[in-house]
């Protein structure tokens, strides 16, 4: 099982501070700049994280960061 974990902007640094806190290893960050979705991203979102993924031990978390107001971040659910 792989956790995905939804952030409101900060993915890249909670990612950074799960690495130093937990001895973990960062893994490829995609932003959306420069990706298919780069047209569909919201005005700010550009350098926002579209995918990540972080290592700690054996285990795999892997996140992003969405729009404010995507169900994902629970501002509609």
């Amino acid at each position: 099982m792989h956790p995905y974990l939804y952030f409101n902007g900060q993915c890249e640094a909670a990612f950074e501070f799960y690495e130093r806190c937990l001895d973990g290893r960062i893994g490829e960050i995609f932003r959306y700049a420069g990706s298919p979705m780069a047209d569909q991203a919201p005005a700010g979102q550009q350098d926002k994280v579209m995918h990540g993924s972080l290592t700690v031990g054996d285990q795999v978390l892997m996140g992003a960061d969405v729009a404010p107001g995507d169900a994902a971040t629970g501002d509609r659910l």
